[in-house]
C-alpha cells in the first residue's frame, strides 16, 4: 500500500508539471473521434466475413476448419508480422502518416475481397486487409497516450476501443439485414467494368470501398507531442536516449521486464481468442441447432454488441480512471479482471439456452464484460513503455494477442468440430470448450501480473 501511494504521489505531480504540453482538449477528443471513426471501418471490415460462413461454404466448397482459416488465420497472418516493422515506423516517422497508408490499403484489400473469383484469392485478399489494418492501433496508442494526462487515459481508450464494437457491431446489423440476400445459390450482381460478383461477394464491396476516402480526416488535426521519454542520464544532466531506438532496444527492453510482458500479453491474448471464437462461430452455431437464421442472429447480435459491448467497453474505462483516482496503480489489470470472469460465466450461456427469446436476453447480458479488456488491455502496456518504444511494443502486443486470438482461435473451434465431435451440429461444443478455457487461464496470468505492474507503475513515474 506504501508503495502505490508513493508512485501515486509521483505520477500526480508529474502530470501536473506536464498538463501544458498536452493538446487542448477539444483537439484531444477529435482526434480520438477519429481515429475511432477508423477503428470501426477495421472491424467492420474484419467482421463482416462471419455472417457469409453459409455462401462462401456453398460456393467455395470449403470445410469448416478451412472457414476458420479464411476468417482468422488469413486476417492474422501478415496483421501480425509486419505489426512491428510497421511500428517501427510510427516510432520513427509520423503517425498520421502511417495510419493514412494502412487505412487506405486495408480499404481496397477489403474491396477485392469481393471480387476474388476462388478460395485462394480470397485468402490472399484477407491477408492484404490484415496488412493494412496492422497500422492503425499501435501508432493510435502511441498518439492517444500523448494526448491526455494519465487521469483520463481510461475514458479515451475506451472511447477509441468502441470502435471494436461498433464496427462488428455495424458488420452484423448490416450483415444481418442483406444476409436474406445472399443465402440462396444463384444471386448476383453485374458491375461496370468488374463484371458478374455474387451476392454475398458485393457485401464485402459496399463495406470495404468507402474507407479509401477516411485518410483525408488525418490532415484535419495535428499530431500530438511526443511524451513519456525514457530517461537514460540523470535529471540534471541532458537527455542522452536516442530518439530513434534500434530493434535490438526494443527487444532488449521487452527481454528485460519480460515478466510483466509476457503474462500481460498472453492473459489478454487468451481473451481475445474467446472474444473472436464467438465472433467467427456464434452465429453459425445458433442457425445448426435453432430454428433461426443468420440473418436474424446478426440484427440481434449486431444490436446489442453496439448497445452494451459499446457501453462496457466505456464504462471500462471510466472504471479504470476512478480506481486510479483511488491510487489502484494496478487499475487496467483489476478492469482486465473483471472482464475475464464476465467471458468465463456468461459468454457461454447463449449457445445453450433453451429458448430463442433467451438466447437475444443473454447477447445483451454477456455483451456488459466482454469486450472490457479491450479498453484496459493496451492502456495498461502505454502507461508502463517508454514513448519511444511504444508504438512498437504495441505491435508485439497485437502480434500476440492476434496470433493467439486470431490466428489460432477460429481455426481451433473449427478443428474440434470436424475432427473431435465429428457433427456439424456440435460447433457450439467446440465454441464454449475454447471459450471457458482461454478465460480461465486468462484469468490465473493476470492475478499473477497484478504486483509486476504495480512496480512497473513505480518505475514509469520516474520518467521524464
Amino acid at each position: 500500500m506504501a508503495t502505490q501511494s508513493i508512485a501515486g504521489e509521483i505520477a500526480a505531480t508529474k502530470e501536473s508539471s506536464d498538463s501544458a504540453a498536452y493538446p487542448s482538449s477539444g483537439t484531444a477528443w477529435y482526434s480520438v473521434a477519429v481515429l475511432m471513426l477508423m477503428y470501426v471501418f477495421s472491424f467492420i471490415d474484419r467482421t463482416t466475413i462471419s455472417l457469409l460462413v453459409g455462401p462462401m461454404k456453398r460456393d467455395m466448397g470449403l470445410t469448416d476448419t478451412q472457414v476458420g482459416l479464411m476468417t482468422g488465420t488469413a486476417f492474422a497472418l501478415l496483421y501480425t508480422f509486419l505489426g512491428l516493422p510497421i511500428a517501427r515506423l510510427s516510432d520513427r516517422h509520423s503517425r498520421r502518416g502511417i495510419i493514412a497508408i494502412g487505412v487506405f490499403i486495408w480499404s481496397l484489400m477489403a474491396t477485392a475481397c469481393g471480387l476474388a473469383r476462388t478460395a485462394t484469392q480470397l485468402f490472399f485478399a484477407r491477408m492484404g486487409v490484415g496488412v493494412g489494418e496492422a497500422a492503425l492501433s499501435p501508432a493510435a496508442y502511441s498518439m492517444i497516450t500523448d494526448s491526455f494526462p494519465r487521469s483520463k487515459l481510461g475514458k479515451a481508450f475506451g472511447v477509441y476501443n468502441v470502435g471494436i464494437t461498433v464496427g462488428a457491431g455495424i458488420a452484423l446489423l448490416v450483415g444481418g439485414i442483406v444476409v436474406g440476400a445472399v443465402s440462396h445459390a444463384g444471386a448476383s450482381f453485374t458491375l461496370p467494368v468488374l463484371g458478374q460478383v455474387r451476392a454475398w461477394q458485393m457485401v464485402f464491396i459496399v463495406t470495404g470501398l468507402p474507407g479509401v476516402l477516411l485518410p483525408l480526416l488525418l490532415l484535419t488535426f495535428r499530431e500530438p507531442k511526443r511524451m513519456g521519454m525514457l530517461r537514460t542520464s540523470e535529471p540534471a544532466a541532458p537527455a542522452a536516449e536516442p530518439e530513434r531506438p534500434s530493434l535490438g532496444d526494443v527487444l532488449r527492453y521487452v527481454a528485460a521486464n519480460k515478466k510483466f510482458y509476457a503474462l500481460h500479453f498472453v492473459g489478454i491474448a487468451l481473451l481475445a481468442m474467446a472474444g473472436y471464437c464467438v465472433a467467427a462461430w456464434l452465429p453459425t452455431a445458433l442457425v445448426r441447432v435453432y430454428p433461426v437464421t443468420a440473418g436474424q442472429v446478426g440484427k440481434v447480435l449486431g444490436t446489442s454488441t453496439i448497445i452494451m459491448n459499446s457501453l462496457g467497453m466505456i464504462l471500462a474505462g471510466v472504471l479504470c480512471d476512478r480506481l486510479t483516482r483511488r491510487g489502484k496503480q494496478d487499475a487496467p489489470i483489476i478492469v482486465a479482471l473483471i472482464s475475464a470472469f464476465g467471458i468465463a460465466i456468461f459468454a457461454c450461456f447463449p449457445p445453450f439456452m433453451p429458448t430463442v427469446p433467451l438466447i437475444w436476453v443473454s447477447f445483451f447480458v454477456s455483451g456488459l464484460t466482454f469486450n472490457a479488456y479491450n479498453t484496459v488491455g493496451t492502456l495498461a502496456i502505454n502507461q508502463v513503455t517508454p514513448n519511444q518504444l511504444r508504438a512498437q511494443v504495441s505491435a508485439v502486443y497485437l502480434f500476440v494477442v492476434n496470433a493467439f486470438g486470431l490466428g489460432l482461435g477460429p481455426p481451433l473451434v473449427g478443428w474440434i468440430t470436424d475432427h473431435v465431435f465429428h457433427d456439424p451440429a456440435k460447433l457450439r461444443y467446440a465454441l464454449v470448450s475454447v471459450v471457458f478455457s482461454s478465460a480461465l487461464i486468462s484469468i490465473i496470468l493476470l492475478f499473477a501480473v497484478r504486483p509486476i505492474y504495480r512496480q512497473k507503475q513505480l518505475e514509469a513515474a520516474q520518467w521524464r
